[in-house]
């Protein structure tokens, strides 16, 4: 029989109660988050976090200001600091517990991550960071702070994904900088604002292997127009 999970920290957050958990994996322990009861992510499977990340650095010829919209475990950020081009990448993270967690070591690796020179945390809404960001401050920018427009976890979140939010992101794009946000299922309304009010949007469909069976994922990219 599989042990349960162990409960290593918890506490309520700004959404609600947020957990980290971690039980036993192949080779390693596997740590959860869990927000309300609800799984967000862990650390067995991170091929998407990762993958949102590439789709961005493979597209953009210079990113070296970049804006990330939720810290989650901190693969994303990983994997866009492992690009010698990136010079500064700005996560913003709404819930401070985890952001506390990750500080003090609580999952591995993260604490190195988040001492690197280049990574900057803010602590807060990723919509206030929008609002206020510098014109055309960013080279890019990924957002993932839920589960995509159609399957939130937290309500409020919805705002991210709608036409204020996303015009003061193409706000603080560099003329042919990108946006990317990640979405757990199709999103074709999310497509159609981000090509009103950011520009020429592409699709990614991926299949990632989950439990034994494969879940697509959706990353939607949109360029801000060259002068």
């Amino acid at each position: 029989m599989h042990e349960p999970p162990e409960m290593i920290a918890r506490g309520d957050g700004t959404a609600g109660e947020v957990a980290l958990r971690r039980r036993a994996g192949q080779g390693a322990p596997v740590y959860e988050l869990i927000v309300n009861g609800t799984f967000i992510m862990d650390t067995a499977e991170t091929s998407t976090e990762r993958l949102l990340a590439d789709a961005l650095l493979d597209r953009h010829g210079s990113p070296r200001r970049i804006l990330v919209g939720g810290l989650g475990l901190g693969f994303t950020l990983a994997a866009l600091l492992a690009d010698p081009r990136v010079e500064r990448v700005d996560t913003v993270e709404l819930e401070p517990l985890l952001v506390e967690w990750l500080r003090a070591g609580l999952v591995p690796g993260a604490a190195v991550l988040l001492t690197d020179p280049r990574a900057h945390v803010i602590v807060g809404d990723v919509r206030d960071t929008l609002q206020s960001a510098p014109e055309a401050g960013y080279d890019a920018m990924v957002l993932d702070v839920d589960n995509g427009p159609g399957f939130l976890v937290r309500d409020a979140n919805a705002a991210v994904y709608e036409r204020p939010s996303l015009r003061a992101a193409a706000r603080a794009l560099a003329p042919g900088g990108l946006l990317a946000v990640w979405s757990a299922a199709p999103a074709p309304e999310l497509a159609a604002v981000l090509a009103d009010v950011v520009g020429d949007v592409t699709e990614l469909v991926r299949a990632v292997p989950r439990e034994g069976r494969e879940i697509e994922y959706y990353i939607y990219i949109a360029e801000r127009p060259s002068p």
